[in-house]
């Protein structure tokens, strides 16, 4: 009996491992850097959201004022993902920002979309942040400009 429990334990683990090392922890984030200010470049992004109809969902100062956490929502990104389970609206990719200054510059680091499918593997996933990537990346180049 327990031969097979190690048997299964290793075979789970087998499988598990591709997603373990999906991405290099670098490939995760999209960062890119603006001499706009951090509160210029959050209002940006409010306002390149707002202009391409996607909901800004807030941004809230943390870590005594020195980051800004942005969240924003594509729709068309979530009308992928919903089929898979409502559950999944804790993974919306729609964009989780962050926008602090370094080295005299203001950097934006956002989650890429692909952090989606590497937690949940799922081809609706999959889906989703192959739409999300390009739009979420057009979005942080125009806003650094």
């Amino acid at each position: 009996m327990a031969r097979y429990i190690l048997i299964a334990a290793s075979a789970l683990l087998l499988m598990l491992q591709p997603v373990v090392r999906a991405a290099d922890p670098n490939d995760i984030f999209i960062i890119r850097t603006t001499t706009l200010s951090p509160d210029a470049a959050v209002a940006a992004i409010k306002v390149y959201a707002e202009e391409n109809e996607w909901l800004y969902l807030g941004d809230n100062k943390v870590k005594k004022g020195q980051v800004t956490l942005v969240k924003i929502c594509i729709p068309e990104v979530g009308q992928i993902i919903w089929p898979a389970g409502l559950q999944l609206s804790a993974l919306l990719p729609c964009g989780n920002l962050g926008v602090y200054q370094r080295d005299g510059g203001t950097e934006i680091s956002a989650l890429h979309p692909r952090y989606m499918s590497i937690l949940y593997p799922d081809p609706a996933l999959e889906r989703a942040g192959a739409v999300a990537a390009p739009l979420l990346t057009d979005m942080l180049d125009a806003v650094t400009k």
